[in-house]
């Protein structure tokens, strides 16, 4: 995967994470949302090379500013994507969330790349959550290139259990993917 760490910048009790070039920001986090080192925050866009943005090793915390209102923001070289706050007491359980999802190998991935969805409308629940058991066929969600929506079934494929349960849903709803990238981490159910 073609992958850029954002710049860091240390502000006294807050963690300011960077563009780390110019381009097209997008596929932002919400505010709230929980960060760890080498998860995928965002896509740049640049000369039409989409890029992926991960938060760097030893940085962590909760998202405090809203991602912007536009779907694609032009974005300037150093500009602040994310403002974090430190989570002390939560610190040590984002570490072992960040390493277990580096170690696990059964995960569920893009079959191409395109804009993957949780749910068939906006209104309708997600296909796969958390505590979910999956067998063969089972949708996961959608995968959107240029407004045509393809299924994501579940396969038993690459050392993937026949039944498994998600055990943690890896990507947001409306998140650029490439083929290839992690969507659900399951177990054997």
């Amino acid at each position: 995967m073609n992958a850029i760490e954002l710049s860091v910048e240390r502000d006294g009790e807050r963690t300011l994470l960077r563009a780390p070039e110019v381009g097209w920001f997008t596929c932002a986090v919400q505010r709230g949302r929980l960060l760890v080192p080498g998860e995928e925050v965002g896509r740049i866009e640049t000369l039409s090379v989409s890029r992926a943005l991960v938060v760097p090793a030893g940085v962590s915390g909760r998202v405090t500013n809203d991602p912007p209102e536009r779907v694609h923001e032009p974005t300037e070289y150093g500009a602040i994507l994310y403002e974090l706050e430190a989570l002390s007491e939560e610190a040590s359980a984002i570490e072992a969330v960040s390493a277990s999802v580096e170690v696990s190998e059964l995960v569920v991935r893009a079959p191409h790349t395109g804009r993957f969805w949780h749910r068939s409308a906006p209104n309708e629940p997600s296909m796969a959550s958390e505590g979910d058991v999956l067998v063969e066929g089972a949708p996961v969600g959608l995968i959107e290139v240029m407004k045509t929506f393809t299924l994501v079934p579940y396969r038993a494929l690459n050392g993937l259990p026949e039944r498994a349960r998600v055990k943690r849903v890896l990507v947001d709803d409306g998140s650029e993917t490439e083929e290839g990238d992690a969507l659900l981490e399951v177990e054997p159910a």
